[in-house]
């Protein structure tokens, strides 16, 4: 039996939604990893996410080159030039709290939804600069409290309420004047082996004895929603087979679940489209939506944001995205 860390070219292929040859292409410009059984090529799920995490980094950066290449430029109303600081993209290492006296320098914009590189692309085009931070919603509007992040996308489920994100943003960031602002709602579920040969169909079904779970890491929304259904059951986390087998992106934790790793993840509908050999169960609906802060001299950006949200281009763009209703999108849905 293949080890389950190991991955064939047509498998990398399909979680990057490339061509085999350009894995192969890849791997010759020394840009994924690989390894060798015999004369087979096979690859880590690490290597394909330390590919992945590259090329996050290599596109924001991009977006953040291209701003700053427009704003070297004169200005027509002042004749000065202003500079963005070099992107990031992620939180590992302790960010400083954002300067507020003369305004940003660059928009720093934390989670990890594709919707959030969208929205850098189009703000990139409007010569605006901005970092990309990668992470949980959690820890997204963490940043945002601390002052080290202008905006965060989140997807957090208040298990009292049933509600998204405005809970969470009350708690989690007191005290700062936001705009919480509606992008698109989805479905999450279960990502269970193609089939469901273990017939799973709610959440108690993950208590069922046999059943092995690969959950998500702490702070990611996916988590949360787990850990709130796990409260609202009642239910030992530590007799749950896999609770603590965490996966580091929707990507590898349907992977581990394609190849047999596991019965079932937590994920949204379009994880489902993009790794072969998985199922999709929906059960219930979120809301992704952006928080903004609104700090003194982010005010121009902000109001920037909300109104790309409201644009029919922005709009129809994230519309296609395979599991996204943006029909509401641009409601503001809470504002301190």
């Amino acid at each position: 039996m293949r080890n389950d860390d190991a991955l064939t070219a047509d498998e990398v292929a399909g979680l990057l939604q490339v061509s085999r040859s350009t894995v192969y292409k890849l791997v010759k410009a020394d840009e994924l990893a690989s390894y060798h059984i015999g004369r087979k090529m096979r690859f880590t799920m690490g290597n394909v996410e330390n590919y992945i995490a590259r090329s996050k980094r290599a596109k924001a950066a991009s977006v953040a080159a291209a701003a700053r290449s427009s704003l070297a430029a004169p200005s027509a109303a002042s004749g000065t030039a202003s500079a963005a600081p070099a992107p990031r993209a992620s939180s590992a290492a302790p960010r400083a709290a954002l300067s507020t006296s003369k305004g940003p320098s660059s928009f720093v914009l934390a989670g990890n939804d594709i919707v959030g590189d969208i929205l850098a692309n189009y703000l990139g085009s409007a010569n605006a600069a901005v970092e990309r931070v990668y992470e949980g919603s959690y820890n997204a509007l963490v940043d945002l409290y601390r002052g080290v992040a202008h905006a965060a996308l989140s997807h957090l489920c208040d298990g009292d309420s049933g509600s998204y994100n405005v809970a969470a943003v009350k708690r989690l960031v007191p005290g700062t004047p936001v705009k919480v602002v509606r992008l698109v709602r989805r479905r999450q579920g279960l990502i269970v082996a193609r089939g469901n040969p273990k017939g799973l169909r709610t959440w108690e079904d993950l208590l069922r004895p046999g059943v092995r779970l690969v959950n998500r890491e702490r702070g990611c929304g996916s988590r949360i929603l787990l850990d709130e259904q796990l409260e609202r059951l009642g239910a030992d986390r530590a007799r749950i087979d896999g609770y603590e087998r965490e996966a580091t992106s929707a990507l590898s934790m349907a992977s581990f679940v394609a190849r047999g790793g596991a019965d079932a993840g937590i994920g949204a509908e379009r994880v489902f489209h993009q790794v072969e050999g998985v199922d999709f169960l929906p059960l219930q609906d979120e809301w992704l939506d952006i928080v903004l802060a609104k700090l003194p001299g982010a005010e121009r950006i902000v109001e920037a944001v909300a109104k790309l949200t409201r644009s029919r281009l922005f709009r129809e763009e994230v519309g296609t995205l395979v599991g996204y209703d943006a029909s509401r999108m641009g409601e503001v849905v809470y504002e301190s």
